[in-house]
């Protein structure tokens, strides 16, 4: 071969793959969008319905946020990124109200009642307890209630249903604040502390059983209001998604759960 039949530079290694891939990419189809984010921020003992409503609801990529309804309250009002509230109390939805931070009206998705409850097996639920009276009579000398943290919803029933019975100063240090019912719940399933003030539907989640029911006249109404937030990313997806909660399939799921529909 003459000399000025000089060989071409081969292309580098990179460069094929780089081609390569170039080559099988035009080949696939368009990857489809990504379905919008919906940040829902819920009361906690509302954990496995809107976990099991995120698999429902299509249209939208439900990313749920759980914990005491007054504290998701403070965070909304602080500016975390949400589109939509669901409380465990009306108290919380007004505290939004009245910060500018709902967007058009609330609607009540569900009710609840109030029990007490002890670990499956234990002294307390193997012996029966007829109400908080008999409860305090039951406890020793050491023995401590948990009860959600003042604020939180599933505290302030339960405080207020002491208060109209007479007992809440007699409970007085026995009572063991917890960040939200379902911390309460733990506490309680784990044998941390003997007995807790939780939701009737909290107590079909854990390995606890339900020592009595508060009377529901001894307290304000248990009711779940859902709210669009006004900083919402997509307002019309989060009234979207308001309307499924009243719809049957949310229905159907809350009554399963055991709350009782509005």
């Amino acid at each position: 071969m003459p000399r000025s039949a000089a060989r071409r530079p081969l292309p580098s290694f990179a460069c094929v793959l780089a081609l390569a891939a170039g080559v099988l990419a035009a080949g696939r189809p368009a990857r489809a969008e990504e379905a919008p984010r919906l940040r829902v921020l819920a009361a906690a003992s509302l954990t496995e319905v809107v976990e099991a409503l995120a698999k429902r609801f299509e249209g939208a990529r439900v990313v749920p946020s759980f914990g005491a309804s007054s504290e998701l309250a403070r965070q909304i009002e602080d500016g975390a990124p949400a589109d939509v509230f669901l409380s465990a109390s009306p108290e919380w939805i007004d505290f939004l109200r009245k910060a500018g931070s709902l967007d058009g009206a609330a609607v009540v998705i569900a009710r609840n009642q109030l029990v007490c409850v002890a670990a499956k097996g234990s002294p307390l639920a193997a012996g029966g307890v007829a109400d908080a009276r008999a409860l305090l009579a039951r406890l020793g000398k050491g023995d401590r209630v948990a009860i959600a943290d003042a604020g939180v919803p599933a505290g302030e029933y339960a405080r207020k249903s002491l208060e109209h019975q007479g007992l809440l100063e007699a409970y007085g240090a026995r009572l063991v604040g917890q960040k939200d019912v379902r911390a309460v719940l733990h506490a309680v399933e784990q044998g941390e502390l003997p007995a807790g003030f939780v939701y009737a539907t909290d107590a079909k989640v854990a390995a606890v059983e339900v020592l009595f029911r508060l009377d529901p006249a001894s307290h304000p109404p248990i009711e779940y209001q859902a709210a669009a937030l006004r900083g919402a990313a997509d307002p019309a997806e989060a009234r979207r998604f308001l309307g499924f909660l009243t719809g049957p399939s949310a229905r159907e799921l809350l009554t399963n759960a055991g709350f009782a529909l509005p």
